[in-house]
């Protein structure tokens, strides 16, 4: 390998960053500005202060600060964030002699935030490994970054002599990249022809499930070998910002969807074992009330946000499916300025294979949950119908106690009335209870000393006791005959 081999011309690293800005139920999510408040920054690390107040140029921000109602009253569909330059570009002078140039062209596109942000050494030749310059520190990698959609890095580079295979080329560019990194190499996934020109995309996933898109390391190695690829490139960019949009949308959306399944599994499990509770209910029917309202409770909140889960799941699918059919509608505009002998096989892979395989597991997913919503939402039911019966049967018992104690207290007095009728000269009760203590042998507690002072008053009370007594005794007897005959009379009614 030479030192011709190791050096191109004219190269130059894009960062095409996606960050949301607004939601369904939120028109500017809290972190809206977080984007351009990280881009601001890179004027640190690339010598470039007058980068540091780009955002003073643009009409979403005002002394300063954030202010969203600045893109008010204009469409969102696509939007420059910088009116009416559109662009703004930057310079800096670098160790060596050599000029470090930079733009930027902050973007609107409906609900999200895009930046193209591009870094070059125009007309110059230099080591490859000189790379590294475009991202110091690595101060463009994801996790510098954070745009909230994800993020890709293109490297573009014509290549000086034909020695070295163009893959190998690549490689070398995407190690120099990285030189100031900690993320591990990406590893090659796909390769292409654009615009005459050798396209490589490489990709760094982390090991886990649906990873977050401001996670995941994209980047796109371009080697300019075709007279016009500079012209093609200009007038291509704007489909290209949208296509890679489109992109991270549908990753971004998966990952969301892949956590609201695995939310609705863990609300599935705990749900199913709250199933078996309901054969396992006390026989006692206050307690049984007790345990059937408390599973209710915490059964309801569980199957609601079960449904919340699958409904985010539905929406994600169709956010999937809608940005499927707005990639291809930006490939289609990047096909019509290819040239007949390019090769974008890699960007149909996405959408044929990347694109379909999620649409396709989320439907699944969605037909493994929806039987269970049912399931719940019948286990509610039934909660529901079950606390509904316990509650009649305890309000039936309580009125047939009600009913014994009113018949009870009815049949005492009019016994009582009948027996101070019959017997005007009861029996003093004071004796009697006194003969009964002294015949069962038991100590006999003495009248209050001040009742001895009312004589007529305390056998008027004596009198009454007794025959509320002879009446108490007389309605325990007939009050449950009673209750008896009236309920048989009104079931034949």
């Amino acid at each position: 390998m030479t030192e011709q081999n190791l050096r191109v011309k004219n190269p130059s690293l894009t960062l095409y960053a996606f960050h949301l800005r607004s939601e369904m139920t939120t028109e500017v999510v809290p972190d809206a500005a977080d984007l351009w408040e990280k881009l601001r920054h890179l004027g640190d690390f690339f010598a470039m202060p007058t980068l540091q107040h780009f955002v003073d140029e643009m009409i979403c921000y005002q002394n300063g600060q954030y202010y969203p109602d600045g893109e008010q009253g204009k469409s969102s569909y696509f939007l420059e964030l910088i009116q009416p330059k559109g662009l703004l570009s930057f310079s800096s002078g670098l160790d060596d002699n050599m000029k470090l140039g930079a733009s930027i062209y902050p973007l609107r596109l409906h609900d999200t935030y895009a930046v193209d942000l591009t870094v070059f050494l125009k007309n110059q030749i230099v080591d490859v490994n000189q790379l590294s310059r475009f991202n110091p520190q690595g101060c463009l990698m994801p996790n510098h970054i954070q745009a909230s959609l994800g993020q890709t890095l293109l490297i573009y580079a014509e290549p000086i002599g034909d020695d070295m295979p163009d893959q190998d080329l690549a490689d070398e560019c995407v190690q120099a990249l990285l030189q100031e990194s900690p993320e591990p190499f990406p590893v090659l996934s796909r390769k292409g022809v654009f615009f005459g020109s050798p396209i490589f995309e490489y990709e760094a996933i982390p090991k886990l499930y649906a990873p977050h898109p401001n996670e995941m390391t994209h980047i796109l190695v371009w080697l300019g070998k075709h007279e016009e690829v500079s012209e093609l490139v200009e007038k291509a960019n704007l489909w290209l910002i949208n296509l890679l949009n489109c992109r991270h949308k549908i990753l971004f959306a998966y990952h969301q969807a892949c956590q609201s399944n695995e939310s609705a599994r863990q609300i599935y499990n705990a749900l199913e074992a709250k199933t078996e509770a309901l054969n396992q209910l006390p026989e006692a029917q206050a307690e049984r009330l007790k345990s059937l309202e408390q599973l209710l409770n915490e059964t309801s909140h569980e199957t609601f946000e079960y449904a919340r889960h699958l409904r985010n799941l539905g929406d994600q699918r169709t956010t999937i499916q809608t940005n499927m059919g707005n990639y291809a509608k930006w490939l289609g505009h990047l096909r019509d300025l290819s040239l007949k002998t390019d090769d974008l096989t890699c960007l149909d892979d996405f959408h044929d294979q990347t694109c379909r395989h999620h649409h396709q597991q989320l439907a699944i997913e969605q037909d493994y949950l929806k039987p269970g919503h049912q399931l719940f939402s019948q286990m509610t039911a039934t909660i529901l119908g079950l606390v509904h019966i316990g509650e009649q049967k305890q309000q039936i018992i309580r009125d047939q106690k009600f009913q014994f104690l009113i018949t009870f207290i009815g049949a005492a007095v009019g016994a009582g009335a009948i027996s101070a009728t019959v017997i005007q000269n009861p029996p003093n009760l004071i004796d009697l209870v006194s003969q009964l203590f002294e015949a069962a042998q038991l100590p006999f507690i003495d009248l209050p000393q001040w009742l001895s002072l009312f004589p007529a008053l305390s056998t008027d009370i004596l009198k009454v006791i007794f025959h509320l007594m002879v009446g108490g005794a007389t309605a325990l007897v007939f009050s449950p005959l009673i209750l008896l005959i009236s309920r048989l009379f009104t079931r034949n009614q």
